[in-house]
């Protein structure tokens, strides 16, 4: 049996690589391989861990031998699911190692935008101090926070907003009731909410969710946070109600693309790099989900399936 890890991983330590060991040869590639590459090195290994590159459908039409495939991420948008299972390969991702992680990441994109810490960084790195008046803020206690999505990384926002003493409102596609959490449909939740949060996967249904209408419910001084796939939200929308200060900012851990796109320009947003996830629970932990996932195969009982 052989384990490929077929393109850069950001994090791979070798008590990993040794683990794998204990269940087949295992091939790990530094490089991001191209659409004909990638088709190779699925089809020359039994199970395959991929972290960067797109499956589609015209590529598993070509893929021999493979047998399983694991998402080394929690998303798993880039990969056409629906074309693997028919061909018989199953599927898994790594669904819960991130979730802590992404929630207190929540937070600190709240706190960047609302308490503006880029400007008073730069403010004091130019030698100014006691300034107040640009800095003027909102204290989050007692407010309302409003989950678009409540499943583990929303409820771990959810644990974390209770600290806070936040009223928390919550909405889901099932409507089914999550302790702690008020549903409440989209509609409502954006008109009430002084914080909205996004914690929905990407896919056909979630693409393109919060439209413009959706953003022009949102109070004149509430927050966007989207620690999501930037696809959730209908972008141009959102650079309008920014620019004319209809809702009073947002933090955003991506966007639909990083070229010329005018949110770049945008004082009232707080921008990091996909960067939610990392942190060093986090890597281990993605790492234990890993073999677990390795592991349930060989016992013919896969978990995390995807379908």
């Amino acid at each position: 049996m052989k384990i490929t890890y077929i393109d850069e991983p950001t994090y791979l330590p070798t008590w990993v690589i040794t683990k794998m060991r204990e269940y087949g040869e295992v091939q790990v590639f530094s490089d991001r391989p191209d659409k004909v590459e990638a088709i190779k090195r699925l089809s020359n290994t039994d199970i395959a861990i991929v972290e960067w590159t797109s499956i589609t459908q015209d590529m598993v039409l070509e893929i021999s031998r493979l047998k399983y495939l694991i998402a080394i991420t929690t998303s798993y948008d880039y990969i056409d699911i629906n074309a693997l299972t028919h061909h018989g390969i199953l599927v898994s991702n790594c669904p819960v190692y991130s979730k802590q992680s992404v929630a207190e990441h929540v937070f600190a994109l709240l706190f960047a935008i609302n308490r503006k810490l880029i400007q008073a960084d730069n403010a004091c790195r130019r030698g100014l101090s006691h300034l107040y008046h640009p800095f003027l803020c909102s204290e989050i206690h007692g407010k309302t926070i409003g989950l678009v999505g409540t499943g583990q990384i929303g409820q771990a926002v959810a644990h974390i907003a209770n600290a806070f003493q936040l009223k928390v409102l919550g909405t889901n596609k099932s409507m089914k009731p999550v302790k702690g959490i008020e549903l409440v449909d989209i509609q409502d939740l954006m008109k009430r909410s002084d914080i909205v949060s996004l914690h929905l996967p990407a896919n056909q249904s979630t693409i393109g969710i919060v439209t413009e209408q959706l953003l022009s419910m949102m109070r004149s001084d509430a927050f966007l946070i989207n620690t999501c796939r930037g696809r959730l939200i209908n972008e141009p929308a959102l650079y309008d109600v920014l620019r004319q200060h209809r809702i009073r900012g947002a933090g955003l851990d991506d966007l639909t693309s990083y070229k010329d796109n005018p949110i770049l320009k945008l004082d009232n947003v707080v921008l990091t790099p996909g960067s939610a996830w990392y942190s060093y629970e986090s890597r281990e932990q993605n790492m234990r989900e890993l073999i677990q996932n390795i592991h349930s195969f060989f016992t013919g009982k896969v978990v995390n399936l995807v379908f």
